[in-house]
C-alpha cells in the first residue's frame, strides 16, 4: 500500500469539532475525578468515624463485661461461702437434733420413773393430802393437763406402743390424778381447783380424740378417774355441764375391746344417768346407744359388764314407766 493510501482526509468542520469536545473533556476530567475522590474521602472519613465508635462502643462493653465477671466472681465466692456456712449449720442443726433427742429420751426416763414412783405412792389415800399441800400442785397439774394435750396432738394420728417410755410417763400422769381422785379429800380437791377442772376437761376430749383400741390403757386410767369424780356432788354436775359426754361413752363402749374399758364406761354411764338434775339424760342416751348394744353386753363374757349393762337397762325402763 502506498503512502497516498495511508492517509485520511479530515474535513475541516470536524477537526474543529473534534478539537472543541478535547478542550471539553480537559476542562470536565478534573472536575469528575475530583467529585469521584472527595465522595471516597468522605466515605472513608464516615468509616473511619464509625471504627472509633464502634471502637468507643467495644470498650465499654468489655468495661462492662470485666464489671459483670467481677460481680460474678464475688456471688460465686459468697455461694461458696454460704454453702459452707450452710454445711456447718446443718451439722450444728443435726447435733443439736441429737442432743435435743437425747435429752427427750432422758426427761421422759426421768418423768417415768419420777411419776411412777409417784404413783405407787399416790395408792395411800394417807398420802393424797400430803400431794395436794403447797404451790407446786397447781402446778403439776398444769404439766398434767399440757403434756396430755401435746400428746394426744402428736400421736393421735400414729398412737405410739404402751411400752415406751414417753407413753409409760403419760400412764403415770394420769394415774397419779385417777388415785388422787379415789378419795374423797382428792376429787373434791380437784372439782373446786381450777386447774384441777382443766384437767377433768383434758380428759374428757381425750375420751372423743384419742383412738379406740390403741389407747385402751389411758383411756381406762382416764374413765376410772372421771367416774371417781362422779362420785362428788360437784364433780357429777360439772361432767354433766360438759356436752357430748354420752356420745363419746356410747362410742368407746361400742368400739372398744378390753372388757375393763367396757365396765369403766358403763359404770361413768350409770353415774350420769343417776344424777337427779341431769333433764334428759336417758333420752340422750338412747339416741346415742342402741337398746340392741345394751342387751348385747348383757351376755358379755365378764360378769361385771353383763351386770352393769342389765343395770342400766332395768334404770330405763323404770324411768319409761315413771314417765308414763
Amino acid at each position: 500500500m502506498s503512502k497516498a493510501e495511508d492517509r485520511v482526509i479530515v474535513q475541516r468542520d470536524d477537526l474543529a469539532r473534534l478539537a472543541t469536545e478535547i478542550t471539553q473533556l480537559r476542562q470536565n476530567f478534573p472536575k469528575v475525578v475530583n467529585k469521584r475522590v472527595t465522595n471516597a474521602i468522605s466515605k472513608i472519613d464516615n468509616l473511619e468515624m464509625e471504627i472509633v465508635w464502634l471502637k468507643q462502643k467495644y470498650e465499654e462493653a468489655e468495661a462492662e463485661t470485666q464489671h459483670w465477671k467481677s460481680r460474678c466472681e464475688v456471688a460465686i465466692a459468697d455461694c461458696q461461702k454460704e454453702k459452707q456456712d450452710n454445711m456447718q449449720l446443718r451439722c450444728e442443726v443435726r447435733d443439736l437434733g441429737q442432743q435435743l433427742s437425747q435429752q427427750s429420751d432422758y426427761c421422759s426416763s426421768l418423768g417415768s420413773a419420777c411419776c411412777t414412783l409417784l404413783w405407787r405412792v399416790s395408792r395411800c389415800e394417807e398420802s393424797i393430802q400430803s400431794i395436794l399441800v403447797g404451790t407446786k400442785v397447781d402446778e403439776f397439774l398444769c404439766l398434767v393437763t399440757s403434756t396430755l394435750q401435746s400428746y394426744v396432738s402428736a400421736y393421735k394420728s400414729d398412737w405410739p406402743k404402751d411400752d415406751q417410755e414417753e407413753t409409760q410417763f403419760i400412764l403415770a400422769l394420769c394415774g397419779i390424778i385417777t388415785n388422787i381422785a379415789a378419795s374423797a379429800y382428792g376429787r373434791d380437791f380437784l372439782i373446786t381447783n381450777q386447774n384441777g377442772r382443766h384437767v377433768i376437761d383434758t380428759y374428757l376430749n381425750v375420751l372423743s380424740e384419742a383412738p379406740n383400741g390403741k389407747s385402751a390403757r389411758l383411756k381406762n386410767l382416764i374413765l376410772m378417774a372421771l367416774y371417781n369424780i362422779s362420785i362428788n356432788q360437784k364433780g357429777i354436775k360439772y361432767i354433766n355441764s360438759k356436752g357430748g359426754m354420752l356420745g363419746s361413752l356410747s362410742w368407746i363402749l361400742q368400739d372398744e375391746k378390753e372388757s375393763e374399758n367396757k365396765t369403766n364406761t358403763l359404770r361413768l354411764i350409770q353415774s350420769i344417768l343417776c344424777d337427779g338434775s341431769r333433764v334428759g339424760a336417758i333420752l340422750e342416751l338412747n339416741e346415742v346407744l342402741p337398746m340392741s348394744a345394751l342387751q348385747q353386753l348383757t351376755k358379755h363374757k365378764s360378769p361385771e359388764v353383763r351386770q352393769l349393762a342389765q343395770e342400766i337397762i332395768s334404770d330405763i325402763q323404770l324411768q319409761s314407766d315413771m314417765e308414763q
